[in-house]
């Protein structure tokens, strides 16, 4: 994405701008692309993270026809964020056949109505081909100021931090809907794990720790090596977060998610100073398993974290 953007001019645009149309308050928020040999306004749209019906709409084109050398203006992320949406957790789906609205809307964890907001559809009709723009609940909160963070914070206060070990942050699913650190640690301690919770985080699903509750594990404290992986040298060098719940048949709680992003925004900021790698479980080579369940929005994670 980062290399792509390169190619693109920002640019102030005034209202007769080659006769373009666009609401007043994305002039400042707009860029410009050049359209190069082999582009489609699809392509174009993946790349930047909108959709064609927007592209269309800030360009006046009424067809995907487009010629080379052509400028185009491009919506920033500001026209997401006009129809309530965190464009950082946003994502495009390209419609398949035999996908309807209800599909993936239930596919990816939201509403039919949030999926129709965040691309300017009234109706239910999609094609085969389409790009959709799909908003990840991860990234709104049922209470967005809430701070699920402190108690991590303060208790990592007293922890010096091994920077140059942590490489890689893999997000797991417990399988199961009961567990807390206590709990999880005295298993896997019974199951050989000498230094107990295989996992450096964990976080509560409401059952026996609170929603979206973040709970410390012995070896981020201790800032020892995993034992979340079968993988040695991965374990050596990866940060586990296990989310408590079963994601192949339920959904992460909205609060859960709330927490999960604190937690990364803060483990690739502040904790670590550096953008680690991210994976699901189930994406690291060798790794066979469902983790995190399909029902984790991993896609949109990635999406964030990359």
């Amino acid at each position: 994405m980062h290399s792509t953007r390169r190619q693109f001019t920002r640019s102030a645009l005034i209202a007769s701008a080659g006769g373009i149309l666009l609401p007043p308050s994305l002039w400042a928020q707009a860029i410009t692309y050049k359209v190069k040999k082999g582009d489609t306004l699809g392509k174009i749209a993946l790349h930047l993270n909108t959709s064609t019906s927007e592209l269309q709409r800030a360009n006046n084109l009424n067809s995907d026809l487009i010629q080379v050398g052509q400028k185009l203006i491009i919506p920033a992320s500001g026209d997401t964020n006009q129809a309530g949406y965190n464009s950082i957790a946003m994502s495009t789906y390209i419609v398949v056949k035999g996908d309807t609205l209800g599909q993936i809307a239930q596919r990816h964890g939201i509403s039919v109505n949030e999926l129709k907001a965040a691309n300017n559809l009234s109706r239910d009709l999609i094609l085969v081909g389409q790009n959709l723009r799909i908003p990840a609940n991860a990234a709104r909160q049922t209470t967005p100021k809430e701070d699920l963070m402190a108690k991590v914070r303060a208790e990592t206060a007293r922890t010096k931090i091994q920077r140059d070990k942590w490489q890689r942050i893999v997000v797991h699913h417990s399988a199961i809907k009961y567990g807390n650190v206590e709990k999880y640690d005295a298993a896997h301690r019974l199951r050989g794990m000498q230094n107990g919770l295989a996992y450096h985080f964990l976080i509560g699903n409401g059952i026996d720790a609170g929603d979206g509750e973040i709970e410390i594990g012995p070896r981020w404290q201790k800032q020892q090596p995993g034992g979340h992986v079968k993988n040695h040298l991965i374990n050596q060098t990866a940060i586990g977060i296990c989310l408590i719940g079963n994601f192949e048949k339920t959904h992460p709680s909205k609060k859960q998610l709330a927490a999960f992003t604190q937690l990364m925004d803060w483990l690739r900021g502040p904790a670590l100073g550096k953008k680690v790698n991210f994976s699901g479980h189930r994406e690291l080579k060798g790794e066979q398993t469902v983790c995190p369940g399909k029902n984790f929005p991993l896609a949109l994670m990635h999406a964030r974290y990359g």
